[in-house]
Order: C-alpha cells, then sequence, then structure tokens
C-alpha cells in the first residue's frame, strides 16, 4: 500500500486531522517525506486545508485531477457532441475496508463513438489504455498498474459536472461496482461494507439508484444492498 493510500485511509477514519497527528501516526516516516506526500495529495484534491495545519477528506468527492481535466479537454476538442464522463479510483478508497492498488482513470462515452474516442485517446496516451476489458484482461494486464479504461456510457447515467468535467454521481458507483468485471475485487463484506460506508456519509437518491440499477438489470441486487446498509 502507498504512503499517499495510507494518508486517504488514515483521514477517512477522521472528520478531519492535524499535521502533528499525520506525524504521530506514521513515526516510520520523515516529517519531510510526509510534508510531500501531504502537498501532493492536496495538488490533486485528494485532501483538502480546513485550516492552518488541519485537513480533511474533500466533501466534494468528485475532485477532478489536473490529468483528468487534460483529458477531458483532449476528448472534448475530438468530440464536442458526444457524451462521456472522467472519474478516477481515488473515489473508492475512503470507502473501503481492505484497500488494493487501484490507479485507474475510467472515461465512459456514449457507444456510437467509444470505440473512436478510445482510437483517439490512444493515440494521445503513453499511459496504457483499455477498450471494455474482460475479467481476462483485467487480471492479465490492469490489476495493480496504472490504466485508463474506456467502457460505453449506459444512457441516462447520473452525472454531475464539476470543474466542467462531467463525472457520474455516487448513486451511478454504487449500481456499477455491484456487476462490472473491474470491481470484482468489492464482493461478499466488502461491497456490504462499502454500501454501508457510502451511505451513513451521504444522501443517496434511492429513485435514481434504483432507475439506473434498472437500466443496468441489476435493481433487485442493488435494491438488497441498499436496504441491507440502512
Amino acid at each position: 500500500m502507498s504512503i499517499s493510500t495510507e494518508i486517504i485511509r488514515f483521514a477517512s477514519d477522521k472528520q478531519s486531522f492535524s499535521r502533528k497527528e499525520l506525524l504521530e501516526n506514521f513515526r516510520n516516516l520523515s516529517e519531510k517525506s510526509l510534508s510531500q506526500q501531504l502537498y501532493r495529495l492536496l495538488k490533486n484534491n485528494h485532501l483538502e486545508r480546513v485550516k492552518q495545519g488541519v485537513y480533511r477528506l474533500p466533501i466534494l468527492l468528485f475532485a477532478v485531477s489536473d490529468e483528468v481535466k487534460q483529458l477531458n479537454e483532449l476528448l472534448k476538442s475530438q468530440f464536442p457532441f458526444a457524451d462521456f464522463c472522467f472519474w478516477s479510483s481515488d473515489v473508492l478508497l475512503p470507502f473501503m475496508h481492505h484497500i488494493p492498488v487501484l490507479n485507474y482513470i475510467f472515461d465512459d462515452v456514449e457507444n456510437d463513438v467509444a470505440e473512436s474516442a478510445f482510437n483517439f485517446l490512444k493515440t494521445n496516451q503513453t499511459k496504457s489504455i483499455f477498450f471494455r476489458p474482460n475479467k481476462e484482461d483485467y487480471n492479465r494486464y490492469i490489476v495493480g498498474k496504472k490504466a485508463i479504461i474506456v467502457r460505453g456510457l449506459i444512457s441516462e447515467s447520473p452525472l454531475q459536472t464539476i470543474e466542467n468535467v462531467q463525472t457520474p454521481t455516487l448513486e451511478k458507483v454504487l449500481v456499477d461496482i455491484a456487476g462490472d468485471v473491474k470491481f470484482d475485487f468489492l464482493q461478499g463484506a466488502e461491497i456490504s461494507y462499502f454500501y454501508r460506508n457510502v451511505i451513513e456519509n451521504h444522501d443517496i437518491n434511492k429513485r435514481k439508484l434504483l432507475r439506473y440499477a434498472s437500466r443496468r438489470g441489476r435493481r433487485e441486487e442493488v435494491a438488497q444492498l441498499f436496504n441491507n446498509a440502512l
């Protein structure tokens, strides 16, 4: 587990924390090393400063990194009328019990242009990029690595716009993790823990959740996970 992931995990158990608390919790790391990690997490919007020396996880979960902003502008320049959204696997980390190595950017693009968008991004990126990978692809080529994953965008997906970038709402994330192969690590007790943690800390629109779940053929499963988490 990386230092930044450990800091996010530490932050997820607190409403806020001080620099002093962080130093006491990570005694095996130098103050300089922790300062560098804090700087990176703040710069990438994975943490926010409450006041001098006090931090917390962003209230706005889908904070948009510079990398995502660049990808968004790149795709918009080539496909100005296409519907798509970006989000990072980082959004999952605060709600998980056992944290795997995740470093993915998901790009959900409307089906008519999804493959063209993939080909365009592939010629303009050095990072590994995959188009609708199946379970075998994930296990062989993606798990534990940095990757951009292009998928089809389900029509009427619940989305929101943050810093001019279209991202999913938590309702979409909750439905996607309940069956997509890329989230196989979220099974059994882990997905129940995830649902409970999200629902305890955020307002979830059940109607919106179940409507999208129906479009994905997962209404019964998602409804059960949601009700069990209450």
